[in-house]
């Protein structure tokens, strides 16, 4: 099989497709299932990204074989403290997902790298994220470091 792969920002129409990679992922770890969401959970993912699309806040880049997305991360600027209060901008990477028969091609270091250079288009001085076991060799190779944040 010949692939040709690409990177480019999606567009608003492409939401629903990059809701459901983003479930693929949160699936693929073990983390949720479609049934954990209240229904309607995919409406209200656009309906809270597209406008951030549009301020350019937040930005989804797609990985393309052709015409078929294969490929997905999102990045936006966090909201509220510290932000708001200090000014100091930081940014989030979300949703970095490539369907297992794209994999080991580089897909999800592009993608990545590709939402790091927005977020520090838009001077965020700070970038986190949450790797599963299968993106922390390539966060890390990255230069991203583990931190003290803690779950309960």
């Amino acid at each position: 099989m010949q692939i040709t792969t690409s990177l480019r920002s999606a567009s608003p129409s492409e939401l629903p497709i990059v809701a459901d990679f983003w479930l693929a992922m949160f699936e693929e770890i073990g983390k949720y299932s479609d049934g954990d969401f209240e229904p309607g959970w995919r409406d209200r993912f656009v309906d809270y990204f597209a406008p951030r699309l549009a301020r350019e806040d937040a930005r989804y880049f797609v990985a393309v074989d052709g015409e078929r997305i294969v490929g997905s991360a999102g990045a936006r600027l966090t909201e509220g403290y510290p932000s708001a209060i200090h000014g100091l901008r930081s940014g989030y990477i979300f949703g970095v997902y490539v369907l297992p028969e794209y994999r080991r091609l580089g897909l999800a270091t592009r993608l990545t790298q590709a939402t790091v250079e927005f977020l520090r288009e838009k001077n965020a001085r700070t970038i986190r994220l949450h790797a599963s076991l299968f993106g922390r060799p390539i966060y890390e190779k990255m230069g991203f470091t583990p931190t003290n944040e803690m779950q309960m």
